[in-house]
């Protein structure tokens, strides 16, 4: 194996036929080492033997322990597994990591871990154009999260559920990330047990006049979201309940497909989005996440609201093109700042803006 040049397994992997159903089918390349290919078309790097170690978190989410089947009543053999999209070019990507692992010596007594090891800033750079960052599905999801209260609240009523989809607009690069009317809410997501976000410039914080004429009503809505063994949702599971609340609509199908091509174009601008029919059972988007505090609806209107506005510029040497910033919202900003219950908020702006 170790003669065989690139453009060799290259060759081999793009005559590697995708299989039906159940099954994978797999080129043993040296004992410890195989590569599949999936019913859904994606490219697998098998790694036999004991759990090995990733010392970056990208690959460690990406890294999957257990026992595998090379096809449907096949024996199972316990490895290691990185999961590759299905695009043609991940064959070449495959192809660069096994030769790789081969020439760091995998194949001898106790190479796997040294091997694997050596290999792994490859496999970081292959995976880092092939799925979301951790901020961008914690951003999704947050964003997610928010969409389902809405078709929840859209089930109730006997209007078209495509109409509540269309409030996310997050999907979308350079929009807000839900309008309703002339209500819009921008989500934010943090990894910390304070409301600590990020902003790219002023004007995710700054009312902007709508088409109509009015004065644009603007929410931040904060969320809290820490990894968990034990508690939480994945991203997989809350694009399934959202899934089934539209498979319920009298749209069927059709809007339940219509979501899920936008979640795949979600984040795709910084590489490859989320194609939930092929990527629900990657290790990657298995962590589940936990609330670290109560989810938080602020409304930026409120007079009590401390933040950064562009005249306060004007006296100064600071552009606001290309400002970014962090803003730690309090936990609580006047009496009804953030709202009691964003949930009935959502509702009474749905309410409000005559759009039901």
């Amino acid at each position: 194996m170790s003669e065989i040049h690139f453009e060799a397994l290259r060759a081999d992997l793009d005559q590697l036929s995708v299989p039906r159903g159940e099954v994978r089918h797999l080129r043993w390349l040296v004992p410890p080492l195989a590569i599949g290919r999936t019913a859904s078309g994606d490219f697998e790097v098998f790694i036999r033997g004991a759990e090995i170690h990733a010392v970056s978190p990208l690959v460690k989410r990406h890294l999957q322990h257990g026992e595998w089947r090379p096809e449907a009543g096949g024996a199972q053999f316990s490895a290691n597994r990185i999961v590759l999209p299905s695009a043609q070019h991940f064959a070449s990507v495959a192809a660069l990591i096994a030769i790789e692992l081969v020439r760091s010596g995998i194949a001898t007594s106790g190479g796997i871990q040294k091997a694997f090891s050596d290999v792994e800033p490859i496999i970081e750079m292959a995976i880092r154009r092939g799925a979301l960052s951790e901020n961008i599905v914690i951003g999704l999801i947050g964003e997610l999260s928010v969409l389902r209260q809405l078709l929840l609240l859209g089930k109730s009523r006997s209007n078209s559920m495509l109409r509540y989809l269309n409030f996310w607009q997050g999907w979308q690069e350079g929009t807000r990330d839900f309008r309703i009317g002339d209500h819009s809410i921008e989500v934010k997501t943090t990894r910390s047990e304070s409301a600590i976000h990020q902003f790219s410039g002023l004007h995710q914080l700054e009312p902007m006049q709508q088409p109509s004429g009015a004065m644009e009503h603007l929410y931040i809505m904060s969320f809290g979201l820490a990894a968990s063994s034990v508690m939480g949702e994945t991203l997989p599971s809350i694009v399934n309940s959202i899934v089934t609340l539209l498979s319920t609509a009298a749209e069927g199908s059709d809007l339940a497909n219509e979501f899920l091509r936008r979640v795949s174009l979600y984040g795709c601008q910084s590489g490859g989005g989320y194609a939930h029919q092929t990527m629900l059972g990657w290790a990657a988007y298995g962590t589940r996440y936990t609330h670290t505090y109560i989810p938080r609806l602020y409304r930026i209107e409120d007079p009590a609201m401390r933040l950064l506005r562009r005249d306060m510029l004007d006296d100064t040497f600071v552009q606001a093109k290309g400002l970014s910033f962090t803003v730690h919202f309090p936990d609580q900003v006047s009496a009804f700042n953030p709202v009691p219950k964003w949930e009935s908020e959502l509702d009474r702006v749905i309410k409000f803006s005559d759009v039901i």
